[in-house]
């Protein structure tokens, strides 16, 4: 139902290589790796009444599904983004699976002297999310090592039973997090001239419009209790969740088109950000976000844009952890993040300091719980209620962000390497950017994916994002 004319729910990956793959090894692969064991991948969606099905598709053909091509001369970076950037904006037949695999050949932007080739993924969002997605892609190829994926994910489960569980275990913490609310209370009591200051500070920020400042309040009064109060931080959610405006205008702001855009960061250290994730006691996550961040306030910055405090992502999140055996039936496990990103920020450390906070926030917090079981409600509903709501919640962010763990070590498929992978995210309502941070091989790519009309420049957007790591402390090992 997240599908729109203009922002397809599609998940769209890629995987290169420095030499052509055999086609029919390839689609060996394909067939006996991926289609066979899981059934979804034969079958098409059929809507009866609010509910929808998946029914065996008594015509499927794999050759259907499967496309082979050859990128235009000279076949570099440039017309490789272009023809993904083409293939992203067109909707896939309705009569078929709703999955694509396209093998393309006349790839010469691996910096190699050798023809390489492209093979790009497309799978609509409703048969697979993207943790298992990845997963099944890479149970296409042969590993080196018997190393497992990380996992990723928070266990929430689908059953009503695991819900009522987070509720009666919200209720036995709150005792406890009331003497630490109180404690936080009396201590901004205490320092009321410092409080006021800063909520003065906040609610006056860039971009704090009057529609803005009660989430502004609610925020700056939760910073004075300790970020792991899961009772003040669940609170700080809902209360963000319902009452956060649309989105600031900016130039990215407007309705989208079905034209989009993409670029792609490739090739950053992994150790690097390893090093500046330890300089400041955080994560690699968080080290990646921060770069974001920082690029996205340059871009804002040269497209002169007035200055903002900050934006919002939606953040996906697994509700069931990966795990090593992918399931027969692989269903769309993700709830969603309504994630804070600070702007204009030039310290390191005070950037990757308020970024590592609010992601400690939302991890002990029950949003999570929240928003998928307001997913789950809403799909029940008339199909005009689902838009609307749909609409409402993708309208609070300009796009969405993901980080996906991959294999630490080089994976080949049908016998050749795989140089490199990374994905795209796909959009919501009116949002314009997606952005997908995947590792592999000691590597880290992020691929940019924005709609045409309203960031007409990914690869600005990408070369900002890579020049921003060298500004951190820990970029540059010590010798």
């Amino acid at each position: 139902m997240m599908d729109r004319p203009d922002n397809l729910m599609y998940i769209n990956s890629v995987m290169w290589f420095a030499e052509v793959p055999d086609w029919d090894a390839v689609t060996e692969a394909i067939a006996t790796r991926m289609v066979d064991p899981h059934p979804v991948f034969r079958r098409v969606p059929v809507r009866r009444g609010r509910r929808w099905y998946w029914e065996d598709d008594p015509e499927f053909d794999i050759s259907r599904n499967l496309v082979r091509t050859r990128l235009p001369e000279p076949g570099g970076r440039a017309e490789a983004e272009a023809y993904v950037a083409e293939q992203m904006s067109l909707q896939l037949p309705d009569d078929r699976p709703i999955w694509r695999t396209e093998f393309i050949e006349g790839y010469h932007g691996h910096g190699g002297e050798r023809e390489g080739a492209l093979i790009l993924f497309r799978v609509q969002h409703g048969m697979v999310d993207g943790i298992r997605l990845s997963q099944v892609v890479l149970g296409l190829c042969d590993h080196e090592d018997d190393d497992p994926l990380p996992r990723v994910g928070r266990e929430l489960a689908s059953g009503g039973g695991r819900i009522a569980a987070a509720v009666a275990q919200a209720g036995a913490g709150l005792a406890k997090d009331s003497i630490g609310i109180a404690r936080g209370i009396a201590g901004a009591t205490i320092r009321f001239p410092v409080t006021l200051a800063r909520l003065a500070r906040d609610v006056a920020a860039p971009g704090g419009e009057l529609a803005r400042v009660p989430t502004r309040v609610v925020e700056s009064l939760a910073d004075t209790i300790e970020t792991t109060n899961t009772t003040t931080n669940t609170y700080r959610s809902i209360f963000r969740l319902l009452f956060e405006p649309r989105t600031p205008d900016l130039s990215w702001s407007g309705r989208t088109n079905a034209e989009k855009k993409v670029s792609w960061v490739s090739g950053l250290d992994l150790a690097a950000v390893k090093r500046v994730a330890a300089v400041h006691d955080t994560t690699v996550t968080a080290v990646m976000i921060a770069a974001v961040s920082k690029a996205l306030t340059r871009y804002l910055d040269a497209r002169g844009d007035r200055p903002v405090a900050d934006i919002n992502l939606m953040v996906p999140m697994s509700v069931t952890p990966s795990s090593e055996d992918l399931p027969e039936e692989l269903g769309n496990h993700i709830t969603l993040i309504l994630m804070r990103l600070p702007l204009g920020i030039d310290d390191a450390d005070e950037l990757i300091d308020a970024i590592t906070t609010s992601m400690t926030r939302v991890r002990y917090s029950f949003e999570p719980h929240i928003t998928f079981a307001s997913m789950l409600t809403v799909a029940v509903t008339p199909t005009a209620v689902q838009r609307a709501v749909i609409d409402l919640f993708a309208n609070k962010t300009v796009g969405q962000l993901t980080s996906v763990p991959g294999p630490a070590s080089t994976v080949s498929l049908a016998g050749t390497v795989v140089e490199g992978m990374l994905g795209w995210v796909p959009m919501s309502g009116d949002q314009a950017l997606g952005i997908c941070i995947f590792s592999y091989d000691g590597c880290v790519s992020v691929g940019i994916a924005t709609d045409a009309g309203l960031v007409p420049d990914p690869d600005l957007v990408a070369e900002l994002i890579e020049g921003e790591f060298a500004t951190f402390d820990g970029w540059e090992a010590q010798v």
